[in-house]
């Protein structure tokens, strides 16, 4: 993936939605979610070459961008910035960030250009920060002690006594690498999910690790009868997938409007609680939610022939809906059921990390789970893996401990 598609799609969305593929890319789209489904459930038998690998979203914060510049083979840190077309914030030195930046995206640039660069990393990386000194805290939970980090909306918890507790307190910065850049010069390097950290030195100053996944209890995998029965939910979704004419694929997935719409009525539902799971009330419920949007549309404009082209769109759409409401139908009963087997995959997963997870409310500190999983495939391809219903409505409101910068 070269570099300005990778940020222009990370800045944006990041990553897809697995579920989102089937929406964006038709029937290449859902084919790749069947694969991806199919490929995270051998990984969870314990099959060793399983074409997909899940990496764990760490929810930290801001990304740092660091490693050697392969133009001068200097050693450097930034955010994405320092992809910029015009004015890359490239920093080889303290100077360079006092110039780029201020406040507290500064203080981070610089406990990270002064312990990275101890570690001899090869090649240009990217990763999350985690904490650096200030954002620790020991605190009791349950009556239990533990050390505390919250970079962005989850706050994460490192018992202590454990052997991850000792080495954070050690440590003067945290971070998670997750992907890694590869080219001759810094405008041209291309992108790819996951980081081999085995090659990188080791300084007791930081604490860093790769973002794959790792069945630390052993407990993770699924049993034959639970795998059994996922393996033939995501046959029977491929079946649908083929039922579904290929001009009908084509036309949705080429439709801007549909595509666009149809991904924000999706959030839409999911910020209210969950999505209609009767195909035919969906059908009905986006298209009203389609006339909606084309009326406020309307309301703005001037001409009548501007706002004849508003109404003749809705009916276009409805037209297109009512002469394939078999094939629509189809469409979505595949993307509810690959949320749901998505989630029994979360679930799976979820309660086997090495830190405890928790979101801070009024009432004091709520369990929760991980941000969610990437699923990466051998290509280096990758889709988000998000419990969207019960993580996405915490982002919009949490506090962040260092200062974004402006």
């Amino acid at each position: 993936m070269r570099i300005k598609q990778f940020l222009t799609e990370d800045v944006n969305t990041h990553l897809y939605h697995i579920e989102e593929e089937i929406i964006r890319n038709g029937l290449v789209g859902a084919k790749s979610a069947v694969r991806y489904l199919m490929g995270l459930v051998n990984m969870l038998e314990g099959n060793a070459d399983a074409d997909v690998r899940a990496t764990v979203k760490w929810d930290g914060a801001p990304a740092i961008v660091c490693g050697k510049d392969p133009l001068n083979g200097k050693f450097f840190v930034g955010t994405k910035s320092v992809f910029n077309a015009r004015t890359p914030k490239i920093n080889y030195t303290f100077q360079d960030i006092d110039r780029n930046h201020q406040g507290g995206l500064a203080k981070v640039l610089k406990y990270a250009h002064r312990y990275l660069s101890n570690l001899n990393i090869p090649g240009v990386v990217q990763g999350d920060l985690m904490f650096i000194p200030g954002m620790l805290k020991p605190e009791r939970i349950d009556g239990e002690a533990f050390l505390t980090f919250t970079p962005n909306t989850i706050t994460y918890a490192v018992q202590k006594g454990s052997k991850l507790y000792d080495q954070i307190t050690k440590a003067k910065i945290g971070i998670v690498f997750h992907t890694k850049y590869d080219g001759d010069t810094m405008d041209t390097l291309s992108a790819t999910f996951g980081v081999d950290v085995s090659e990188f030195g080791q300084d007791s100053n930081v604490w860093y690790d790769d973002a794959y996944f790792k069945d630390f209890t052993g407990t993770a995998t699924f049993k034959q009868n639970e795998s059994l029965t996922l393996k033939t939910a995501i046959q029977k979704i491929d079946r649908l997938v083929d039922e579904v004419p290929m001009p009908l694929w084509m036309k949705l997935s080429t439709n801007k409007d549909f595509v666009q719409y149809m991904l924000q009525f999706i959030n839409a539902q999911i910020k209210r609680g969950g999505v209609t799971q009767d195909p035919k009330q969906a059908m009905q419920q986006y298209i009203n939610y389609y006339r909606d949007i084309q009326a406020q549309a309307k309301e703005k404009l001037k001409t009548d022939t501007a706002k004849l082209k508003r109404d003749q769109a809705v009916a276009v759409m409805g037209k297109l809906f009512a002469e394939n409401e078999r094939g629509v139908s189809a469409i979505i009963r595949i993307h509810n059921a690959t949320m749901q087997i998505k989630n029994k995959i979360i679930k799976q997963i979820n309660d086997v990390q090495s830190t405890k997870q928790f979101i801070k409310t009024d009432q004091g500190y709520q369990v929760t789970n991980p941000e969610g999983y990437v699923a990466i495939d051998n290509d280096g391809q990758a889709v988000k893996l998000v419990d969207r219903l019960t993580f996405s409505k915490a982002n919009f409101s949490a506090q962040k401990q260092w200062a974004q910068e402006k």
